[in-house]
């Protein structure tokens, strides 16, 4: 490709001239990434498409220009640009990074931002031989989870610091509505106004674009696009899938069944598939990020890999949009934002289901704590009876003295049978 091409390329996305760089709504997790800033091995980030990485990318940016770091320094590469795709090479990478080199920083040190690098073949060489070098700092995005598994693991063990990007949460889609209480006493204030956004961010999910958008229709319409980009360019084009509508079927499959045990046989028989297709398109859809299986706790492995997964989707906004509703879906849009609000605090996550269920099991060190949704229906004596049934069932399996009961707005604590039930506003949960 022309060099003057190639570089006008990488001008048009960098801040090198009088251009500056763009001020962007902040995300929770910075503070988390910044301390690693000049840490000598990579940076990775890693979630669904469009759950707002490249702006993290901004703000690091933004972070590093204020703090002393020359914008001659950075450099940016998207590797989704079209006219790149026929060239991806490391030779071509290469190249680029000499033209850079050439006519913008000949000597100074590179921060490299490195944006869908899944996209460029044997990336993971080049980056294991600059994190060894030291020499420049690595910041790295992508859309698979495989950034966090097999291919990071093997080429880079402890090499590299890993985050994982979700869309927007509860308490960060709250704050980009301009309110971010400070104290418990302006929660209970605002109850009324936390629980009414809390509504809208159940229907319509947290990516930046999407939270950003006026007018139903144009929200639904980014949403239909996005599911479709997640299925084509980060599944169909990266596995060179065939049957694409049984791939989508699937997908849809799962978006409207969230929250509920799944089996790949029931689902097998419903598709008139084979048994192989519906594991490999499950495991990509886990690879995108569009999903998230929950294993059934067991202390053994074996007994958690035989039983059938709860899946939770990415986005309760993505999900709404495309797949079918039911009346009961209210309760279950909320555990699905309970499941990613403890996924992403916490990396052991099971789900209870011994004769009693409860939605989830989180481990914490040596301990466990079981967690359960109810959103409505609490002063129904069967409802009741059902919630509190799971979550006792869950205490006396683990040997665990206390429980956290999710409601809709009763909060206060219960003793039975010499165990504590915790039980808290679903709102007050998501904001702590």
């Amino acid at each position: 490709m022309d060099k003057d091409i190639l570089f006008e390329i990488l001008a048009r996305w960098n801040y090198w001239g009088k251009r500056t760089l763009e001020k962007l709504q902040s995300r929770l997790l910075l503070p988390q990434i910044v301390p690693y800033i000049h840490e000598p091995f990579p940076i990775v980030l890693t979630g669904v498409r469009r759950s707002g990485k490249s702006s993290i990318f901004t703000l690091l940016m933004r972070h590093l220009t204020e703090n002393g770091v020359s914008p001659t320094q950075l450099l940016l590469v998207n590797f989704e640009e079209p006219l790149f795709a026929p060239n991806l090479s490391i030779k071509f990478f290469e190249e680029l990074i000499a033209l850079y080199r050439e006519k913008i920083n000949p000597d100074q040190k590179i921060f490299f931002f490195l944006d869908e690098v899944q996209n460029l073949p044997h990336w993971e060489k080049w980056v294991r031989r600059e994190a060894d070098l030291k020499e420049n700092k690595i910041f790295l995005t992508g859309s698979s989870a495989k950034l966090l598994s097999s291919e990071i693991a093997t080429l880079l063990t402890g090499r590299h610091y890993s985050f994982m990007i979700p869309p927007l949460s509860f308490k960060e889609y709250l704050g980009w509505q301009g309110f971010t209480p400070q104290s418990e006493v302006e929660q209970i204030e605002n109850k009324a106004r936390i629980r009414k956004t809390l509504a809208d961010y159940l229907e319509w999910g947290g990516f930046p674009q999407v939270v950003l958008t006026d007018g139903d229709e144009k929200r639904s319409k980014i949403l239909h696009h996005y599911f479709d980009d997640i299925l084509f360019r980060d599944i169909v084009l990266r596995h060179e899938i065939r049957e694409v509508k049984l791939l989508q079927s699937v997908a849809e499959y799962y978006m409207t069944n969230m929250a509920t045990p799944y089996a790949f046989n029931r689902i097998r028989n419903i598709f008139d598939t084979s048994l192989d297709n519906i594991r490999r398109y499950t495991a990509f859809l886990e690879e995108a990020q569009l999903i998230r299986s929950l294993e059934k706790f067991s202390y053994k492995a074996g007994g958690r890999e035989k039983a059938n997964r709860k899946v939770y989707v990415a986005d309760t906004g993505l999900r709404n949009a495309i797949s079918f509703r039911f009346s009961q879906d209210l309760g279950r849009l909320v555990e699905n934002v309970v499941a990613w609000h403890l996924h992403v605090q916490s990396r052991e996550l099971f789900y209870f289901g011994n004769g009693a269920e409860c939605d989830f099991i989180v481990k914490q060190r040596n301990k466990f704590l079981p967690i359960q949704v109810c959103y409505s229906g609490l002063t129904e004596e069967k409802t009741r009876t059902r919630e509190f049934a799971g979550l006792l069932a869950a205490l006396k399996y683990l040997k665990q003295k206390e429980g956290l009961l999710l409601t809709d707005d009763v909060e206060r604590e219960e003793q039975i049978e010499n165990l504590r039930i915790r039980l808290q506003p679903v709102w007050k949960f998501l904001l702590e």
